[in-house]
C-alpha cells in the first residue's frame, strides 16, 4: 500500500480510503497486508484528469466544511448527520476527546440534489421527534458502513466474511451467538479491526474503541442474524470442501473448527462450555429444538415471546441453553430471508417519507 501510495503521488490516508470506499481494487486477506495489484494502478493513472479527479472523489469534509458545501450552518447540519440523513465514512478523535466526523464531499452534494427540501425551513416533525429522543446514527451508520467494507474484502473466504461481521459485537453477546468455543476462536484469530489507532493515548483509544462495538439492541439483532447466515455458508462451505473433522469430545472444542495454535479465547469471564456439535446441512438428522419456541424469539418473565430478540442482555429474559438455537438449524437462505425482512420491517416504507407520516414513528434503516 505504501508503494501504491508513492507511485500514485496520495497520502497513504487517502489511499486507504480510496480501498476501503472501493475506488480502487485490492488484493489480501482482511488481516493481512493489503496489495494493489500493478494493472490497477496503471488504470488509474492513464484515467482523465487523474490525480485531481481522483482526489476530487475522495475529498472528506467536517461539520464545518459539509455545512459550508451544502449552504446551511453547522447546528443544522449536525441535526441531519444525527438523523441518518447522511453517514460519515471515517472518524477521528481530537485532542479534546472529542469525536470528529468526515464525510465523502462528493455524497453530501448527492443529498443536496436528492433531498433539497431538508436543507430549509423547518425540520420535519418526525426528524425533530428522533433527534428530541437523543438518537445519533453516525456511529451506526459508520459501523454497518465500516462491516461492509471489510466484507467485501474478504469475499470469497466465508470465514473471514463472518469474522467480519462479528467485529462490531461484544464478547459477551458473541459466545451466545456462537456457542461452539472453537469456532469463536476461529473468528476472533481471523477479526479484523474496524479502525487502528496508533500513537493516542490511552482515553483517546478507549473512545475510538468504544465506537466500534455496536450497542443498540435492535443493531445488535441486526448483526447478529447476518452473523448466523455468513456462519451457515462458512459451515456449508467447510463440509464441500471436505474439511470437516470427527464430532468433538465431551468437554472439549469443537474438532471441526479447532482453534488456531496461540490463539486464545476472547471472551471475558471465560469458562464458558462449548455447545453441542452443529448439524450441517445434509450431514445427520436435525437438531430436536422445543415446539413452542417460535424461531428468533425469546421467552420473558410473562410468557410472551417477542419476535426476533433472543439476546441474553434483555431485562426480565433468560438466554437459551448452548447450542439450541433454531437459527443455527435453518439453512443460510432462510437466515438471509429473514435479515432481509427485518431490513425492510426497520427501513422507511414507499410512499410519504418517513418523517412525513403523522401517527407513525419510523427510523432509517440502519
Amino acid at each position: 500500500m505504501s508503494t501504491a501510495a508513492r507511485e500514485l503521488g496520495l497520502r497513504p490516508k487517502m489511499l486507504e480510503l480510496a480501498v476501503q470506499i472501493g475506488e480502487i481494487r485490492s488484493e489480501g486477506g482482511a488481516k493481512d497486508q493489503r496489495r494493489v495489484p500493478r494493472e490497477e494502478i496503471a488504470r488509474l493513472e492513464e484515467s482523465a484528469g487523474f490525480p485531481q479527479s481522483f482526489e476530487e472523489r475522495l475529498r472528506v469534509v467536517d461539520a464545518g466544511e459539509g455545512a459550508e458545501l451544502l449552504g446551511i450552518c453547522t447546528a443544522r447540519f449536525a441535526r441531519l448527520a444525527r438523523g441518518g440523513c447522511f453517514s460519515p465514512v471515517r472518524f477521528y478523535v481530537n485532542r479534546y476527546r472529542a469525536v470528529v466526523w468526515l464525510y465523502l464531499a462528493r455524497e453530501l452534494e448527492a443529498f443536496a440534489g436528492r433531498r433539497p427540501e431538508l436543507l430549509t425551513g423547518a425540520v420535519p416533525r418526525g426528524l425533530r421527534m428522533l433527534l428530541g429522543e437523543g438518537v445519533d446514527y453516525r456511529p451506526r451508520h459508520w459501523r454497518g458502513r465500516r462491516v461492509g467494507q471489510l466484507c467485501r474484502q474478504a469475499s470469497g473466504r466465508p470465514w473471514e466474511v463472518a469474522a467480519a461481521r462479528s467485529a462490531v459485537l461484544t464478547p459477551e453477546v458473541l459466545r451466545v451467538a456462537v456457542p461452539d468455543a472453537g469456532e469463536r476462536a476461529l473468528l476472533q484469530s481471523l477479526r479484523p479491526e474496524l479502525m487502528v489507532v496508533r500513537g493516542e493515548s490511552t482515553a483517546t483509544r478507549e473512545v475510538a474503541e468504544a465506537l466500534c462495538v455496536a450497542e443498540a439492541e435492535d443493531e445488535v439483532l441486526w448483526h447478529r442474524l447476518m452473523l448466523e447466515a455468513e456462519l451457515q455458508d462458512a459451515r456449508a462451505a467447510q463440509h464441500r470442501d471436505g474439511e470437516a473433522g470427527a464430532e468433538p469430545e465431551a468437554g472439549g472444542p469443537s474438532a471441526r473448527c479447532p482453534a488456531p495454535r496461540g490463539a486464545g479465547e476472547a471472551d471475558a469471564g471465560g469458562g464458558a462450555e462449548p455447545g453441542p456439535p452443529l448439524t450441517l446441512p445434509g450431514s445427520g438428522p436435525a437438531t430436536r429444538r422445543r415446539p413452542d419456541v417460535v424461531p428468533g424469539t425469546y421467552t420473558s418473565s410473562s410468557g410472551g415471546g417477542l419476535p426476533g430478540h433472543d439476546r441474553p442482555e434483555a431485562a426480565g429474559c433468560k438466554a437459551r441453553a448452548a447450542g439450541q438455537d433454531s437459527a443455527r438449524t435453518a439453512g443460510p437462505s432462510v437466515v438471509r430471508r429473514r435479515a432481509q425482512l427485518l431490513h425492510r420491517m426497520r427501513g422507511p416504507r414507499r410512499g410519504a417519507a418517513w418523517w412525513r407520516r403523522e401517527g407513525e414513528l419510523r427510523r432509517p434503516a440502519f
